[in-house]
């Protein structure tokens, strides 16, 4: 499977955003921290238009942090899932406008521990599973039965609120996984969807 697809049409206005040979100083933001399946797809992104310029990826704690980003020049672009619920404040928003829109499948996802936690599966019937609101609706298709749920910014801070000891269960993905040395107990897989790749207006700059 191809993790990343970019449509012609896509890719050269992606182009028209990167000319060839420019300073290595684009800034694109995104959901942090590390281990977020948002800066895994700005590096793949990065990396396929590198051969145009540099990037450097700066990330935020919540995706509101990079639209507030976007519009105060700090950043010179925000790349943002469509399966994030309050996408559609970034498309209201007149400040922005959509640049780019293509296809990539996130990293694997599923339910994490610690290393030394003994999971067994009644206990997410008993315990409290952390997550960020978008993968959730995995639950529903895995597990019959409701599950007790805290609200995470992002999939990789949730897996951190498991390492630190907060939580003992996590809905995230395998690099925040490797990242904060927990361990899958029950796996999903990649999820492919789609993301937005959001400009200041041009008539705002």
């Amino acid at each position: 499977m191809e993790i990343l697809q970019i449509p012609d049409i896509e890719r050269r206005a992606l182009n028209a955003l990167v000319p060839v040979g420019s300073a290595p100083s684009i800034r694109l933001g995104t959901l942090g921290p590390e281990g977020t399946s948002s800066e895994y797809i700005a590096q793949l992104l990065a990396r396929t238009l590198g051969d145009r310029g540099g990037f450097q990826i700066l990330l935020e704690n919540t995706y509101e942090q990079c639209a507030d980003s976007l519009t105060g020049g700090r950043v010179d672009l925000v790349l943002v899932a469509h399966a994030y619920p309050k996408i559609n404040a970034f498309y209201m928003n007149p400040g922005l406008e959509p640049a780019a829109v293509f296809r990539g499948s996130t990293p694997e996802y599923g339910l994490a521990t610690r290393l030394n936690f003994a999971f067994r599966e009644e206990l997410l019937y008993r315990d409290t599973v952390v997550s960020h609101p978008a993968p959730v609706p995995l639950l529903g298709h895995h597990f019959d039965r409701p599950v007790k749920l805290a609200i995470a910014d992002s999939t990789s801070q949730a897996a951190g609120s498991v390492a630190d000891g907060r939580y003992n269960i996590a809905i995230t993905n395998a690099r925040a996984v490797e990242q904060h040395s927990l361990k899958f107990v029950y796996k999903f897989s990649r999820i492919p969807m789609t993301w937005t790749v959001f400009s200041r207006r041009k008539d705002r700059k």
